[in-house]
């Protein structure tokens, strides 16, 4: 009986206290400003900024990369394949993981750019294999 009684005033004052922190703390004036700070001109840049970027990309039968290597590539430096989707599971790839057709490769790059470069690389590989 004591246990429940003690829990009850536990709980009880946790979601008081809980519910009314943010509201005593603005008649106390302790409370952060509703107004947004001011972001400097390096703080902007920052958050510009991405920190990565990550795009899947199919490999259809007809591309250039299907059974090769991925260490055969050529692949541009900036980017890594960080997983590889082959029916419905995902591999961790290595530079001997030979791709296959309709793979689906999980591209990292530390920004848009690298991304860019790989989707270029590909379609171009992909229009030398047909021509």
């Amino acid at each position: 009986m004591i246990f429940n009684i003690v829990f009850f005033i536990s709980v009880t004052s946790v979601l008081i206290q809980g519910t009314t922190l943010s509201i005593v703390a603005t008649w106390l004036k302790v409370a952060l400003p509703k107004k947004e700070k001011v972001l400097s001109a390096i703080d902007q840049f920052v958050a510009d900024i991405p920190k990565a970027a990550m795009k899947e990309f199919e490999v259809s039968p007809s591309c250039y990369v299907v059974n090769r290597k991925i260490v055969d590539l050529g692949f541009p430096r900036n980017a890594i394949i960080a997983m590889i989707k082959r029916k419905d599971q995902y591999l961790t790839p290595n530079g001997s993981t030979i791709i296959e057709p309709n793979d689906t490769l999980v591209v990292l790059s530390d920004n848009q750019k690298g991304i860019d470069e790989v989707d270029e690389y590909l379609k171009k590989k992909l229009e030398l294999s047909t021509s």
